[in-house]
């Protein structure tokens, strides 16, 4: 039979042996405590500190947000005015349209999209006399409308004078060069003088016969190619 005093001394005893337990001694902590880092592969590493290498301005690595944001490629730079030029392109020819749409219904003048370039071309017995450079009857309206629409690009514009192969000579004009140059002439000054449309945008030409649209081999096809065209180059389309 356990008495009263084998119980207190079996507790004092075990006691005495988890006292044991809990006490650690420092020296014996440390010596023991480098074969477990290297064992773990840890070495000086714990508890250490490391320093990090300062990041450069304009640097960056993995995870980082760049210091600037990369400007855009020529070739992407290109593409986007390309398409601000289409966009105001399109946008000319329905004002063009919609501005003139009775003359274009009678064919009073043509409208021609050559993808570098917008002409708008009068065919010579709408824009002028026979034989001469006054204007025809009712065109100047039509010119003041074209010019309205034109105040509002950019750019440069050519008007261009062209005859049929049927030679000319007359107190005025001594050639066909004569006759498209002033045609030309007339227009650019109408541009200018009644419609308000700067003149260093403007530049007049003459070609005579040298740029027929067709043979000349037929009263119908020499009138096609007596013409006044009014081109404006699609860089002047800026949007």
């Amino acid at each position: 039979m356990v008495t009263f005093a084998d119980l207190m001394a079996l507790l004092f005893a075990l006691f005495v042996l988890l006292l044991s337990f809990a006490e650690v001694d420092s020296d014996s902590f440390r010596k023991n405590a480098g074969p477990m880092r290297d064992a773990f592969g840890m070495g000086d590493k714990v508890m250490r500190t490391t320093s990090l290498p300062s990041i450069q301005q304009g640097e960056s690595g993995p995870g980082q947000a760049p210091s600037q944001i990369q400007a855009p490629t020529s070739l992407t730079v290109e593409i986007v005015q390309f398409d601000r030029r289409m966009k105001a392109k399109r946008n000319f020819l329905w004002q063009f349209r919609r501005t003139l749409e009775r003359e274009l219904a009678s064919s009073c003048i043509v409208l021609i999209d050559q993808g570098n370039r917008i002409i708008i071309r009068f065919p010579d017995a709408t824009a002028f006399v026979a034989g001469g450079a006054e204007f025809a009857s009712g065109v100047e309206p039509t010119l003041k409308r074209i010019a309205s629409i034109l105040r509002a690009t950019k750019g440069q514009i050519l008007v261009s004078g062209h005859t049929d192969n049927s030679p000319i000579s007359t107190a005025r004009f001594r050639s066909n060069w004569d006759l498209s140059s002033a045609r030309a002439v007339s227009v650019v000054h109408f541009l200018i003088t009644r419609a308000a449309v700067s003149p260093s945008r403007i530049t007049a030409q003459g070609f005579a016969d040298s740029r027929p649209l067709v043979k000349n081999d037929t009263p119908e096809n020499q009138s096609r190619n007596r013409r006044v065209e009014i081109s404006i180059e699609i860089t002047s389309f800026q949007g």
